[in-house]
């Protein structure tokens, strides 16, 4: 792991230090739960030093990073920050359970981890959830097995890598399963109303779910040092408000501000023009050098401004190149 004033640093430290362990069962529905889950995951594919001898290099640290967030910032449903219960019926908490439980089922099935008996939700929920396991029947829902299957591969591919090997194609099965699990939480936004969020918050969700695709297509890494020198302070610290929706987030700072407004742009992008967007986005990446420049690639594409004039050049090289 890495060293420990590094993780002192980040509110990462208290979960990575002092999770309890799965023990006996797995109950999604807990916090401390998926944060144990994650780093058994983070723990157990770090075969040989594969991702270096601290393991720094596991692209499973965006996950845990990515759930602390949610965490801190109230997106799990009311009370879970206190209690540390997520709540079945929030979107974001469900969209979290398809990237730590179907990973979860994916390395299970890989033979990474256990196979541990898995809680079902304490509530009714609009969403559908996994359950059983161990000595009962394992109940996966029908959109999910997919998603499970391409985890399974990424945790198989991950076991039969070596150290010192490219880890670009891990990255790439990565990103691969990553979107058929937010593909799900997508379809199912489309056919829900918010729930206990503002309709400029779930308008930001649905837009993560197709940012994500940028990421997939660019291999975007998620080890612990792009993590914490790319991925913190970018996010809102606030769920956002119904007058968030109409005059913009208020009083976030300036670079999250326009982050949250190219989410909330991509939700609203009609379905044909985002995807020819995206088809000019994976012509772009499709070199190694391209996606090696993948943040000054982003910004040229979503914040186009005088400074970032080269790169616009350098990019419109790439989607023209043969």
């Amino acid at each position: 792991m890495p060293h420990p004033e590094e993780l002192e640093a980040l509110d990462l430290f208290e979960v990575w230090t002092g999770a309890e362990p799965l023990g006996g069962h797995f109950d999604p529905f807990r916090f401390h739960h998926r944060m144990a889950a994650y780093r058994l995951l983070i723990d157990s594919i770090n075969h040989d030093g594969l991702f270096g001898p601290d393991n720094r290099r596991n692209p499973l640290w965006g996950l845990m990073f990515q759930h602390q967030w949610q965490h801190r910032t109230g997106r799990l449903g009311a009370g879970a920050e206190e209690h540390g219960r997520i709540d079945p019926d929030a979107p974001w908490g469900y969209g979290n359970y398809t990237l730590c439980v179907v990973p979860w089922l994916g390395a299970v099935a890989a033979g990474v981890v256990p196979d541990l008996p898995l809680a079902g939700p304490p509530s009714p929920s609009r969403f559908g959830y996994a359950s059983g396991g161990g000595t009962e029947p394992r109940r996966v829902p029908a959109e999910l097995r997919p998603a499970v299957g391409d985890w399974t591969a990424f945790f198989t591919l991950v076991m039969k890598s070596r150290p010192g090997t490219d880890e670009e194609p891990i990255r790439l099965a990565l990103w691969k399963a990553h979107k058929a699990c937010l593909d799900v939480v997508a379809d199912r936004l489309s056919e829900i109303g918010p729930g206990p969020y503002s309709a400029a918050e779930q308008t930001f969700l649905r837009g993560w779910c197709r940012m994500v695709d940028y990421l997939w297509v660019a291999a975007w890494p998620t080890d612990f040092d792009f993590m914490t020198e790319n991925g913190s302070d970018v996010l809102p610290e606030r769920l956002l408000q119904p007058e968030d929706d109409e005059r913009g987030p208020a009083g976030l700072a300036p670079d999250v501000r326009r982050n949250v407004r190219t989410v909330m742009g991509l939700a609203r992008t009609p379905a044909w023009r985002y995807g020819l967007n995206l088809w000019l986005w994976k012509r772009v990446m499709r070199t190694r050098a391209a996606r090696d420049e993948v943040i000054p690639m982003l910004d040229a594409v979503f914040n186009p401004n005088p400074a970032n004039r080269g790169a616009r050049r350098r990019m419109l090289g790439y989607l023209l190149r043969p």
